[in-house]
């Protein structure tokens, strides 16, 4: 009990906390290095801490770039986000509680069940009999935990690069500017920043998954797909639009109309909920394999953050390979890369 009292007391008196619970009074706050976690119960916010400590550690390694304030916010609530920036937080990430995420899966199951039970004519008795079945089958607390320790670090790295490279005012996007999946940054390179911070767990995953496919085997969480030819297919990779794009954007037009929050990730492998689109999976099993090949031929684990810094200046990546790729061990034009890539891919 003595321990529990001087755990709670350091919370509140780290100074991001106490900012952070000026704005969120009825919340426990965990302080990580350079952000908080802010919880309805102390484990939780302690979890998430625990996460954004991992994340910044390997910000840390593959962009070796201040972090600024920032806060985990469990949702729900709706987080007031006006007042966290005013308090000096400069980005804040909704991160939906493990029962919201389960609650959420629940219901869209049984509707589903429910819709399939009716189609086939089955009795109320039957139609209950399948739904508990199905609901047998939903991740566990277990599962949920391990989602969140990959995909929670993979959307703070979103945040962070977002706020070091492309937050100037020459950066604003309006309706005449191609759309993106996140920054402005081209949506393979956008998407690496995420895939960069993700726990070991979940990158080496998806690694074996890339070995798999390029074997021809099958990967439940894919589903059908064209396997090595489109992972292979660099020139796609390179000028691809996000595949969750059109599956994300009327989330966002809602949460902006209401008021509320949209989150959307994709974990590495499938569960019960299934995956929201195989091609966005194969997209992230790609650029997970294309940056290991590009730190690994380069030396240089931030080779990431110098190809973003380079295009947040207006650099194509056609532009920066040809001027600094020889530099770093890479070669010159995307033709020539595209062959080291195939070599280095089989």
């Amino acid at each position: 009990m003595v321990f529990l009292v001087l755990l709670a007391s350091a919370t509140v008196a780290n100074p991001l906390c106490t900012k952070a619970l000026e704005v969120a009074p009825d919340l426990h706050c965990a302080p990580a290095t350079y952000g908080v976690a802010l919880a309805p119960s102390a484990e939780h916010a302690a979890n998430l801490a625990r996460n954004a400590r991992d994340a910044e550690g390997r910000f840390a390694t593959h962009f070796a770039l201040p972090i600024a304030p920032y806060v985990v916010f469990s949702i729900p609530p709706v987080p007031p986000r006006q007042a966290l920036n005013a308090a000096g937080f400069h980005t804040v990430l909704p991160w939906p509680a493990p029962q919201a995420i389960d609650g959420s899966i629940r219901e869209r199951v049984t509707a589903q069940t429910r819709e399939f039970a009716a189609g086939m004519n089955m009795s109320a008795e039957q139609t209950e009999q399948v739904i508990a079945r199905a609901l047998s089958q939903l991740p566990t607390p277990e599962s949920l935990a391990a989602i969140d320790a990959g995909m929670m670090p993979h959307e703070l790295g979103h945040l962070w690069t977002h706020q070091a490279f492309w937050s100037a005012s020459d950066h604003a996007q309006d309706e005449n500017t191609p759309r993106h999946y996140g920054s402005p940054a081209p949506d393979w390179l956008d998407e690496a920043a995420g895939i960069l911070l993700e726990d070991a767990p979940t990158a080496n995953q998806r690694r074996a998954h890339f070995k798999t496919l390029m074997a021809g085997g099958f990967v439940p969480a894919v589903g059908a797909n064209d396997g090595a030819p489109f992972l292979l297919d660099l020139e796609g990779l390179l000028s691809r639009q996000h595949p969750g794009l059109d599956r994300a954007a009327p989330a966002l037009v809602q949460a902006r109309q209401s008021g509320g929050v949209a989150v959307s990730f994709t974990p590495a492998s499938q569960t019960a909920s299934g995956p929201p689109n195989g091609k966005e999976t194969l997209f992230y099993i790609q650029i997970r394999a294309f940056a290991d090949f590009l730190i690994q031929t380069s030396g240089r684990p931030t080779i990431i953050a110098d190809i973003t810094k380079a295009i947040s200046q207006g650099q194509t990546f056609e532009n920066w390979l040809a001027t600094q790729g020889p530099a770093h061990n890479l070669p010159a034009s995307i033709p020539a890369l595209q062959q080291a890539w195939a070599a280095y891919a089989t």
